[in-house]
């Protein structure tokens, strides 16, 4: 298993940063937020995608999903995917 990420040092800039992307996920209809879950689900996402604006990401993801509901089998991996193809689109 993988050390936990110090995230003022993936994010120095604002300590409540992963406050703000906890909120967010816990906005989106049906999303199944678990903070026990979510919380390192996000450590994780900020150290593998530091490139990437995740706050923005997750907004944008949101929105696809009120225009595009679904029952998602597993929406942890499909945020997770969303990242990928934000990092290959370069968004």
């Amino acid at each position: 298993m993988n050390a936990p990420c110090d995230l003022l040092t993936l994010y120095p800039f604002d300590n409540g940063y992963q406050e703000q992307l906890l909120e967010c996920l816990a906005d989106i209809t049906d999303y199944p937020f678990d903070e026990q879950i979510d919380r390192p689900l996000l450590a994780e996402l900020m150290k593998d995608f530091p490139e990437i604006d995740l706050l923005e990401q997750i907004k944008a993801w949101r929105w696809y999903r009120v225009d595009n509901p679904s029952i998602l089998k597993n929406p942890r991996g499909a945020l997770r995917r969303w990242m990928m193809k934000a990092r290959e689109f370069g968004i």
